[in-house]
């Protein structure tokens, strides 16, 4: 029997989106390289970033701060080995869960949408994600 806490049962919800066969996946991965699983553990085999890391990025960029949200955003992104699609996915789920009329989260995921379609066209990542970045800092949220 491995331990398993309470934010790990969540992270392990999100990473694994339903899909039973990778929650099992990841909690025999997690059990095999910890005497305990936690949040950590999980995200970090899971290949994603924590949700409060992109939420980071994401509120940096809403302060319209585009430096410190392109730092946050890449060490993240470098940091965890994410693609810029995973990046975009994560940031759009953190855009939903914001507080903000619904209108501004339509046009934000539009926005993500735009993105996503231009990495899957073959645009650099790093430049598209910036270019996101700069639509949601002057987005004057």
């Amino acid at each position: 029997n491995v331990p398993v806490d309470d934010l790990a049962k969540e992270a392990l919800y999100e990473v694994s989106g339903g899909d039973s066969r990778r929650l099992i996946n990841l909690m025999q991965s997690a059990a095999s390289v910890a005497k305990k699983i936690d949040e950590e553990t999980v995200f970090s085999l899971g290949s994603m970033a924590q949700p409060k890391e992109m939420r980071q990025a994401l509120d940096k960029a809403l302060a319209g701060d585009f430096t410190a949200a392109r730092k946050t955003l890449l060490d993240v992104m470098l940091n965890r080995g994410l693609t810029g699609l995973d990046v975009i996915k994560q940031l759009q789920q953190e855009i939903l869960k914001l507080d903000i009329d619904a209108r501004k989260k339509m046009r934000l995921v539009e926005k993500c949408a735009e993105f996503e379609f231009r990495l899957v066209e073959g645009s650099d990542e790093f430049v598209q994600l910036e270019a996101l970045l700069a639509a949601v800092c002057a987005s004057k949220l």
